[in-house]
């Protein structure tokens, strides 16, 4: 009961009326009457406030005004539009590096570039020629210390190889100008293919790659184990002089042994090469161009 009266009073109070009148001061005439309440007050701030939110959406729709003011946020479009900007600086860098390859391309063709060829009358793929000499980005010179400092401390770390099941072998050098004279046959323990040569030669690494074991075995002479990327491996057994030593990284037909020469002019000469992948043999015949 007591609740319900104090609602009442309150109620009355804002239904209570309130007088406001103007008179002039020498005739004490009634100018203006105003006759409120506080009721009277909320409903008109209430009135006030609905038509200045009318009239702001009125200017904001129907007029320029609205242009300036900040709109929401769609965080799904705003992704969007970040992965398409993103999408669009690729294309560019890659439009830009076919762009050089195809002027170092013409180059070549113009006889402006050499274009190498092995010492067995193999000629480079055009592709592999342009590759060489294309320079994509220069570095800075805190970036080319920064790769030297990581190709120290990864050099032996194996693991940093990443492998790439869709990624092919483009050109696989010829270690040796030879003829094929042992069969590839695991069943066998006959892991690579024996490469006959005819005089003493250098042997080329079939890859670029880092040398992870060189050394010398009663039984096989001298032995090289070349880490390549993708996890190819390849061996050189039997060779006669080491050109290169553990840790070094070499290039694809760069010099990396001697093979070839013998006291006995009666002993037949010739390279072991065997090529692994992920710890499987593979057939080297299978990869090499052998005329």
């Amino acid at each position: 009961m007591a609740k319900h009266s104090a609602s009442k009073r309150f109620f009355d109070k804002l239904r209570k009326k309130f007088q406001l009148s103007i008179f002039n001061e020498s005739t004490l005439e009634s100018i203006f009457t105003l006759r409120v309440s506080r009721l009277d007050g909320l409903f008109m701030l209430v009135s006030v406030g609905m038509l200045f939110v009318f009239l702001s959406y009125l200017l904001i729709r129907f007029t320029p005004v609205g242009q300036y003011l900040p709109m929401p946020v769609d965080h799904g479009l705003h992704n969007q539009l970040l992965s398409d900007a993103y999408r669009v600086d690729s294309l560019h860098e890659e439009l830009q590096r076919q762009i050089r390859y195809i002027d170092v391309v013409k180059r070549i063709v113009a006889g402006e570039l050499p274009a190498d060829s092995t010492e067995y009358d193999r000629e480079i793929p055009m592709d592999t020629l342009a590759n060489h000499h294309l320079d994509l980005m220069h570095a800075s010179q805190r970036e080319q210390d920064f790769r030297a400092q990581y190709e120290e401390t990864e050099r032996y770390n194996l693991s940093s190889l990443k492998s790439d099941e869709q990624n092919l072998v483009q050109l696989l050098y010829l270690p040796v100008k030879g003829t094929p004279v042992g069969a590839f046959n695991p069943a066998k323990d006959s892991y690579g293919i024996e490469l006959e040569v005819e005089s003493h030669q250098a042997v080329l690494s079939v890859l670029d790659g880092t040398v992870v074991y060189a050394g010398f075995s009663p039984d096989l002479q001298y032995v090289l184990h070349i880490q390549h990327s993708n996890d190819f491996l390849s061996v050189y057994k039997n060779a006669v002089e080491l050109l290169c030593k553990q840790g070094d990284v070499v290039k694809a037909g760069a010099p990396i042994a001697m093979v070839g020469r013998s006291r006995d002019t009666h002993s037949r000469l010739f390279l072991i090469f065997e090529l692994w992948q992920r710890g499987k043999a593979l057939n080297p015949l299978e990869y090499l161009i052998i005329e």
